[in-house]
């Protein structure tokens, strides 16, 4: 037997032990023994595991008077040393030690060596099985995960989980953990990677194309200082930004734009409704998603006395896993500053640069920790109109780079290089939520000037948010929520009777009262 992988359990505490390539196992008191059991009884080196022609033998080191002895399957053995073909248990030598208990049980656990058949995420088919972004047998390709992030051990009956001291840490339902012993339906996260243990299998739960973000009901409200009372920013949004889409969310000025934006990505979390990440409640899980999200503000945080290459070296220096070489973290730089297309800048002071560089730095800054949604506010704000146009295309080829892509903007001139569109009214009621393309016809204007100015009244608004949730794409999404969230999680389809008869008693100018997409020519 090459390795040997041993349990060792003090109380109700446990943790595991590989001895990898050694040859001898030293089990003691002190600091720098390889299994360290801290107790007064024990000696510094009580006892030492050796491993002869791959056979593995137990060894007492101490005297006859030890306050501690070593144990074998519960009994002592007289000679030198003994073959290692059970448990093993330091207990106090004197008389009260049954009363007392045993200090420490070291149990050998027993070896699968089973045809690697079926998924490699299968843990029954290796005594240990490692996760991490080196020589692991799951590697997870991200700057943030260390080279050998945790492992998890199976014994022949039940699996565990340990962190293998790694930088980021890995949390089991949002907690983060050293060990434990995993139950079905646990989710084990990491940095760009999730997982739920099931049945001794792991299966992969993170979109390798970005993330889907559900938002369910979602609401914001806040205190009104001067009616004493509340007000919502934004009011019962519902919609879905499948994994891979370029979204954007556009409004009036105070419609609840960059409100929404923060409750997406939890920086000014909902008070009302929930908001799922791959269909896990992302509130919940916050912890789990920290590594895998990249905000980029309106106003862009960079050091202008900088080159762009320096500042991006410092910045992956500080959001990397320690212990990166000097070549990795300049391939990781390379990387970014090839996504932002800055190439032939890297040189420069970012106080050189344009309005539009800047911005592809600011982003590049967030493409470093290797994101799978990037939420951006106002990021053509300011900029000329073929930058404009530049920097749409580029958030849309980043989309298509395995990143969900969700921003802001009040530019209205390229949208059609986004897969959905989001309109809010007044009081940040979702009016509209589709292609680009079908938004002049749903709001029967010929330019989103027009649109804006609608949606700048409150009774047009409602009119147009109950329109958008009597729509046939809002049915859809209503039994699919149903069905993965359960009933009473969103507000049911609007009747389309109601609609009508509320267009009559208050119409909203040229709105359709039929319900339907219907196209009309202004006067």
């Amino acid at each position: 037997m090459k390795n040997l992988i041993l349990k060792i359990t003090e109380g109700e505490l446990f943790r595991f032990f590989d001895t990898e390539e050694r040859e001898t196992v030293a089990i003691g008191s002190k600091r720098t023994a390889d299994i360290c059991v801290k107790s007064p009884y024990i000696l510094p080196v009580q006892a030492k595991l050796t491993r002869e022609n791959g056979v593995w033998y137990a060894e007492e080191l101490g005297g006859e008077d030890n306050k501690c002895v070593l144990l074998l399957n519960g009994k002592r053995f007289r000679r030198p040393k003994v073959r290692l073909d059970g448990e093993l248990s330091l207990r106090r030598a004197d008389e009260d030690a049954k009363k007392r208990g045993e200090l420490c049980r070291i149990a050998p656990v027993r070896q699968i060596n089973r045809k690697k058949e079926g998924s490699a995420f299968d843990l029954t088919k290796k005594t240990v099985t490692t996760f991490g972004s080196g020589a692991c047998d799951v590697r997870i390709d991200s700057p943030l995960v260390s080279s050998k992030h945790f492992f998890i051990v199976y014994d022949g009956s039940a699996c565990y989980i340990e962190d293998a001291h790694s930088q980021r840490g890995t949390y089991v339902n949002n907690r983060k953990v050293k060990r434990q012993k995993l139950a079905d339906y646990d989710r084990i996260s990491v940095p760009t990677a999730a997982y739920v243990f099931f049945r001794n299998k792991l299966l992969y739960s993170t979109a390798e194309g970005g993330i889907r973000i559900d938002a369910v009901n979602v609401s914001k409200k806040v205190n009104d200082r001067n009616a004493r009372g509340k007000i919502s920013l934004v009011t019962d949004v519902s919609f879905r930004i499948e994994a891979g889409e370029f979204v954007a969310i556009v409004g009036g000025s105070g419609a609840g734009k960059s409100t929404l934006l923060d409750c997406l990505n939890g920086m000014r979390p909902a008070t009302d409704g929930k908001i799922y990440y791959d269909g896990n409640d992302y509130y919940e899980n916050v912890n789990s998603y920290r590594g895998v999200i990249g905000y980029v503000p309106q106003k862009d945080i960079l050091h202008e006395d900088l080159t762009v290459r320096a500042a991006l070296t410092y910045t992956a220096r500080l959001r990397t896993r320690a212990g990166l070489t000097g070549e990795e973290i300049s391939a990781c730089v390379n990387g970014a500053i090839a996504d932002v297309h800055l190439q032939g800048k890297e040189h420069l002071r970012i106080s050189s640069l344009s309005g539009g560089q800047k911005k592809r730095v600011s982003i590049a800054m967030e493409l470093l920790s290797d994101p799978k949604v990037i939420f951006l506010d106002e990021p053509t704000s300011g900029l000329s109109p073929d930058l404009d146009l530049d920097m749409m295309e580029l958030l849309k080829e980043l989309s298509k780079k395995g990143r969900t892509i969700v921003a802001v903007t009040h530019a209205m001139e390229n949208l059609d290089k986004c897969d959905k569109v989001a309109f809010l009214g007044r009081g940040g009621r979702l009016c509209y939520y589709g292609e680009a393309a079908e938004a002049l016809r749903w709001f029967n204007r010929r330019s989103f000037s027009r649109i804006f100015c609608t949606l700048a009244e409150e009774e047009a608004s409602e009119a147009f948010a109950l329109k958008y949730r009597a729509s046939e794409d809002y049915a859809r999404l209503y039994a699919a929520f149903c069905s993965e969230y359960g009933k009473g999680c969103i507000l049911p389809p609007a009747d389309r009777e109601q609609l009508v008869r509320r267009s009559w008693e208050a119409p909203p100018k040229d709105l359709p009262d039929n319900g339907k997409r219907t196209v009309r020519h202004e006067e």
